[in-house]
């Protein structure tokens, strides 16, 4: 039989267990139409992002680690032309020394592999992904051998998506997507 005191302390430590804060394990972010992130970029690309690395950099007076790729060009979608066929794409986050910084809600690009990117000159001799996740979409082929769009795996949950790009561009086909993003050039 369990005393009074083992009953009180077991009823304590399970409401402590049920009131105590739990750490959120994905992001939010504000979905941005498909007007604005044409109309954010300076280019929209097809290509395919070859090789990378990390550094460590200060950016808004704090240290981040920040990841340079440097990305092939394959197709000018929409925008002003890079200025070569290969071009660097900076992300924030990455890996030093052993040392790693995730930036929840960030664009990740992988070697070797194909998308559609929404870029924006930094005017420092690289390109940023418009509006993080949300500007870029790996590219996969379906069934049929079409290249689809899929969302970034960075990707944070979204809120107000009713008329949103991401909602708009995975699962099209790259063919469908490039109308649509032609379709809102000014």
């Amino acid at each position: 039989m369990l005393s009074r005191r083992r009953i009180l302390g077991l009823l304590g430590s399970s409401c402590a267990v049920l009131l105590a804060p739990r750490w959120a394990s994905a992001g939010v972010a504000r979905a941005v139409s498909l007007a604005d992130l044409v109309k954010r970029s300076t280019r929209v690309v097809h290509g395919v992002a070859l090789e990378g690395s990390a550094r460590w950099e200060t950016i808004g007076e704090q240290r981040r680690i920040v990841s340079y790729v440097r990305f092939r060009v394959d197709e000018l979608i929409g925008g002003a032309p890079p200025g070569a066929s290969e071009i660097y794409v900076r992300t924030l986050g990455g890996q030093v020394n052993g040392v790693g910084q995730i930036v929840h809600g960030e664009a990740v690009l992988f070697a070797g592999q194909r998308c559609l990117a929404f870029l924006s000159d930094s005017g420092e001799g690289f390109d940023y992904v418009t509006a993080m996740a949300q500007g870029h979409y790996p590219l996969a082929s379906d069934d049929a051998g079409a290249l689809r769009l899929k969302g970034s795996p960075g990707l944070p949950e979204l809120t107000g998506h009713g008329d949103s790009a991401v909602r708009r561009l995975v699962g099209q086909s790259l063919d469908d997507a490039r109308s649509l993003i032609r379709g809102m050039a000014p």
